[in-house]
Parts: C-alpha cells; sequence; structure tokens
C-alpha cells in the first residue's frame, strides 16, 4: 500500500473518461472548437475521428487540395473508426445529430449500441424524440450546455 500506486478500488474512479466523437464531416469545425473546450472544462478525452486520429485526407481537405471521399479506403477508415469505438478504454459515443447528412454519424451510433457502450446523443434538429434516436441513445440532450452540465455530475 505505501507504493504509491492507488488502491485497486480507485483505479477504476481515477481513470479519465474517454469517449468518441460522432457527428457529421460538414460540422467539423464547429465541433472541434467545443470539443477542445470541453475536454479543458470536463478533463474527459474525446477522440474526433477527423483530428484526434491521423487523417491525412482531412488535412488536405482543409487546406483545399482534396476533395472528401476521394483518397479514402472504406476498409482501413471503417474499421479503423470501429476499433475507436469498442475499445476497452472508450467508455462509449458523443453523437451530434444536427441535421447535416452523415451516413457516418447514425453507423458509429448503432456500433455503439450493439457493442453495449455509452450512447449520449445531443440532437440539435428537433429530432430528439425520434423511436430510432430514442432507442439506441442513452440519453438524448438537445443542446451541448445541458450534455455538459450531466455529464459534469456523472463523473
Amino acid at each position: 500500500m505505501g507504493d504509491g500506486r492507488p488502491p485497486a478500488y480507485l483505479k477504476d474512479k481515477m481513470r479519465k473518461l474517454e469517449f468518441y466523437l460522432a457527428h457529421p464531416f460538414n460540422e467539423r469545425h464547429n465541433i472541434r472548437t467545443w470539443e477542445l473546450g470541453f475536454e479543458k472544462r470536463t478533463h474527459i478525452n474525446l477522440i474526433n475521428p477527423f483530428y484526434d486520429i491521423s487523417r491525412e485526407d482531412v488535412e488536405r481537405i482543409d487546406a483545399g487540395r482534396a476533395e472528401r471521399y476521394t483518397e479514402l479506403i472504406p476498409k482501413e477508415l471503417v474499421e479503423r473508426d470501429i476499433g475507436y469505438i469498442i475499445r476497452s478504454t472508450t467508455t462509449g459515443t458523443i453523437a451530434f445529430v444536427t441535421g447535416a447528412l452523415s451516413y457516418g454519424t447514425i453507423m458509429e451510433m448503432v456500433y455503439t449500441k450493439l457493442n453495449n457502450k455509452l450512447l449520449y446523443s445531443i440532437v440539435t434538429n428537433g429530432h430528439d424524440n425520434h423511436p430510432w434516436l430514442r432507442y439506441h441513445s442513452t440519453k438524448i440532450f438537445t443542446n451541448k450546455l445541458d450534455f455538459e452540465k450531466y455529464i459534469k455530475q456523472k463523473s
């Protein structure tokens, strides 16, 4: 006990929470700004598939040197993202449903549910009562502020 390590019953409590961040590609800049502030405010780690995982295609798109979808290998991209969703250190997924078209966000939500992970959905397009979203989501929020208040209480 005197070796400086926490007792076993505290290890889980001390582990930093980590969530995968599912969101539409076209919302990536706004979500990234929120993500960086959220991490500072809550000390919860978010895995942003566009910026926290090596994505040279996104860097080229952001710099205006490439078009969307032109450099992707679907198997690599999808399996990599699923790997982050289901890995043992990930508590679950925070998904933004904004009304912007995003096949990836919806699929990431399904993989989260199928792997019995927490799914917090921030639904800002007025469809927060949709049965498919209600079924898959652990909890639904209609704005980021309410979600942050909730997660601060839970962590």
